[in-house]
């Protein structure tokens, strides 16, 4: 049966939806594909221990004289990991070819079902042929090449497996859900992992045998799953079917040098990717050495490494967990520049420790910031990346990371001596990847699209994400004030006043342009949210009368271009309605000729003080109405408006004029 494939219009996914849009827990192919990853990731952490005990136990058996009680290092370790990752390395261009050119579901159910076979297998004459063997080195040498051997065969259908897997799943959900739908996989998988060394360690310390077949049950687990999957409602691929793009038939060697192109040619992705090989540095020499770290620096059983990894895990799963609960998507520099500050730093912090307890506290939350960064980097790349070489992409990507990884675990592999200086190395490593991620921060703030400091695009991003996370806060529609682009002159933007909390939600739901409010001075000069309002440009104003230095220094920012932030009611509204509008904010428009953008605020807490309006949890939505120009306004006026500004019947019908833009967006609102 055909994959479902989405088609690539105007550089988005047109991604076409099981039951219009379903929720992510109740679109059944998304929740097969979910199942059949977390299944796999069980049993990998179950194989993993299983291949370590068997290290342990040919290594021990054939040292002379024999030691049962030998445990694997570093070194045992990362010749596995080699293996583990060398096909990756060697045909992730291949396997993502595949991805494109054949029915992606197809390609994992296979792979699962050839993992089953290969475990059954050569485990099974592995483990016989390892109850008859003597010590001699030539058996030895046999035995250990055998294990490295089917690591790598298997490893290889891994490899064919990975780029469908990650191919397939945008297909299935929509891109708004991408993030949510690689953050559940993502926890699920970790929860899995968890679940997986701690099983794996009591498997292996009653039975290999009974080890080996529940890691085949796994994966064959896993390939019902995918089976399960109903495909046929969904249209089939619309461009690279059976090559390269636009349809037009093209040989395996054009469609591979096409994907290594689009890396190269687009900026984004090969930043993304550069990243990861980073990201993945930093799992191969955790995967590899925190075998010698537990059992040659921390003189625990190897059985304690699987515990240690599944509290990583559980890290993982924090990670992944955090990241779901942003529902409008995780701004880059917290998921990716931040997030790998804080895996740097809290890696170097655990490469200080000679406590086991401490240490594991430490890894853990770089495991969490790993999950964010992990996350947003895979979810980002998904989102790019269009959909007729997305196979092929996910193939290099692999070969890339995987250079990396592999690229640090050989040396491992090799280095007899190396448990004495993994600390040296993981500490080395961890200053790289702070400096990177410092140097990300940097990057991503100097930017500031809004022309803000660095301070002000730090607390402008910490405000958002306190709305989205604790507020629910959601903007209905677009944002109706105009871009900050040549032209598109003074703004002012008018609500009601529902609570504190407003002029942080409008300027949160202002993506192009700084909202500069008129504030009481009461409210200015609290410390520190004074720091706050003068980064955000506010005007302070004296509750006493009329305040004409504040209406100079508004009609000021006006003159320049800039937005003003204003509430027509002049007060908070103590039970939500709607209340009668002042003429000042019709007097500011007249005189500036400015375009009035009207937005109305809902799902606030009742104001009952400003500490109770951030503390309390609410569902808060903004929407913005139709601009109002001066036409609008005041019909016939032309181009300015300034002549009119003293006649207070017109006044009060430009007020009303206001109110009433606020009013149809609040009755909208109540009526949704």
């Amino acid at each position: 049966m055909a994959d479902a494939e989405s088609s690539v219009a105007g550089g988005e996914y047109a991604t076409p939806l099981l039951a219009a849009h379903p929720n992510l827990l109740k679109n059944r192919n998304f929740v097969l594909l979910w199942a059949g990853n977390v299944i796999s990731a069980l049993g990998d952490r179950i194989h993993m221990l299983v291949m370590l005990a068997l290290v342990s136990k040919i290594v021990g058996d054939h040292l002379a004289p024999p030691n049962p009680n030998y445990e694997a290092g570093t070194m045992e370790s990362a010749q596995l990991t080699v293996m583990m990752l060398a096909p990756f390395l060697l045909f992730g261009p291949i396997t993502g070819l595949l991805a494109d050119r054949l029915p992606r579901r197809a390609i994992m159910i296979c792979s699962d079902l050839a993992r089953v076979v290969i475990v059954i297998v050569a485990r099974t004459i592995f483990l016989r042929e390892q109850g008859t063997q003597a010590n001699a080195q030539s058996e030895y040498v046999m035995l250990y090449s055998l294990l490295l051997g089917s690591e790598f065969i298997l490893a290889t259908f891994g490899a064919a497996f990975s780029p469908a897997r990650m191919a397939l799943l945008p297909q299935l959900v929509h891109p708004d859900q991408l993030l949510r739908a690689n953050s559940l996989t993502t926890a699920a998988g970790t929860i899995a992992s968890l679940l997986g060394f701690v099983a794996g360690g009591l498997l292996v310390t009653h039975s290999l045998h009974v080890a080996m077949y529940v890691d085949a049950g796994t994966f064959l687990a896993s390939a019902i799953c995918l089976a399960f999957m109903k495909l046929s409602g969904v249209p089939r691929r619309t461009q690279g079917q059976g090559g390269g793009a636009g349809g037009k038939e093209s040989g395996p060697l054009r469609d591979l040098a096409e994907g290594v192109a689009y890396i190269r040619g687009h900026r984004r992705v090969m930043q993304i990717t550069w990243l990861l090989l980073l990201y993945w540095s930093c799992g191969a020499i955790i995967l590899s050495g925190l075998t010698g770290i537990v059992t040659r620096y921390y003189h625990l059983p190897i059985a304690n490494y699987g515990y240690f990894l599944g509290v990583i895990g559980l890290g993982m799963v924090l990670g992944a967990a955090s990241v779901s609960l942003f529902r409008h998507g995780i701004p880059k520099e917290i998921g990716v520049a931040w997030a790998m500050v804080g895996v740097g730093g809290f890696l170097l912090a655990f490469a200080q420790m000679s406590q086991w307890q401490s240490a594991l506290v430490l890894v853990t939350l770089a495991a969490t910031c790993g999950a964010v960064m992990l996350v947003s980097l895979e979810t980002l790349v998904q989102r790019i990346v269009p959909n007729h070489v997305r196979g092929r992409i996910m193939g290099v990507k692999d070969v890339i990371t995987n250079i990396g990884m592999v690229g640090l675990t050989i040396p491992l592999a090799l280095w007899p001596d190396v448990d004495s200086f993994i600390f040296l190395v993981l500490r080395i490593l961890s200053v790289v990847v702070m400096v990177v991620g410092l140097g990300l921060v940097v990057y991503y703030y100097r930017r500031r699209p809004l022309g803000l400091s660095i301070p002000g695009s730090i607390v402008l991003r910490l405000a958002r994400g306190y709305l989205g996370l604790w507020q629910r806060y959601q903007r209905v529609g677009p944002c109706r004030v105009p871009g900050g682009t040549a032209g598109a002159g003074a703004v002012i933007v008018v609500a009601n006043h529902t609570s504190g909390l407003d002029p942080v939600i409008l300027q949160a739901s202002s993506p192009r342009r700084i909202i500069h409010f008129m504030m009481a001075r009461e409210y200015y000069e609290k410390w520190p949210l004074s720091l706050i309002y003068k980064a955000f440009g506010a005007i302070p104003v004296n509750r006493t009368g009329n305040d004409i230095a504040a209406v100079r220094l508004a009609l000021r920012a006006l003159q320049e271009g800039k937005v003003l932030g204003l509430f027509p009611e002049g007060k908070i509204s103590m039970d939500g309605s709607l209340q009668e509008g002042r003429p000042g904010v019709a007097a500011i428009a007249l005189m500036s000729g400015a375009t009035v953008v009207p937005a109305c605020i809902t799902g606030t807490r009742r104001h009952q003080g400003m500490l109770s309006d951030f503390m309390g949890r609410a569902r808060v939505r903004i929407k913005y109405g139709k601009p109002l120009r001066a036409n609008d306004l005041v019909p016939g006026a032309g181009a300015t408006t300034k002549n009119v500004v003293r006649d207070e019947a017109t006044l009060r019908a430009v007020t009303e004029r206001i109110m009433g833009a606020i009013r149809e967006l609040q009755i909208t609102e109540e009526s949704a």
